[in-house]
């Protein structure tokens, strides 16, 4: 018995089944960029909160909070997406010190900012650390195949 799929349908008579496309390998991610990432993600959900709070607080005028909020979403959401370059960890860096400024609008912000600023710090440190060792052992096993591991 042969597994198909649902759209594996029998091809009608006289036409020839088109051969499935290959599917193109994924790009390999390092940790560093997943974890930068998952962190910006993060700040994206707790920035939602923030917006919430500078507009209910009256802190600036509600349009202002959901238009500003709003952008710093959209450029953190788009960061996350460009993280595999060093361009784009710098622009995450800088939106860290963005992140804490928050602080002027929302007080709590000074705490909460200082914790994802130090995440962030730690999972860049330890991301690049982990991705050198990885890049090494991968190296040693390119140059000793008969190695066993």
């Amino acid at each position: 018995m042969t597994e198909s799929g649902p759209h594996d349908a029998p091809a009608a008579e006289g036409t020839s089944a088109a051969p499935p496309r290959a599917r193109r390998p994924r790009r390999e991610r390092g940790l560093t960029e997943s974890l930068l990432s998952i962190m910006l993600v993060l700040e994206i959900c707790v920035l939602f909160f923030v917006i919430l709070n500078a507009a209910g607080a009256h802190a600036v005028s509600v349009p202002v909070a959901w238009f500003g909020g709003l952008a710093f979403i959209v450029v953190m959401g788009l960061t996350s997406g460009v993280l595999r370059y060093r361009w784009g960890v710098i622009v995450g860096c800088a939106l860290q010190v963005l992140l804490l400024l928050t602080g002027l609008l929302v007080v709590l912000m000074w705490v909460v900012g200082a914790i994802f600023v130090g995440l962030w710090i730690f999972c860049l440190v330890k991301g690049i650390q982990i991705d050198r060792r990885n890049d090494a052992y991968r190296a040693w096993l390119a140059a000793n195949p008969d190695a066993q591991v």
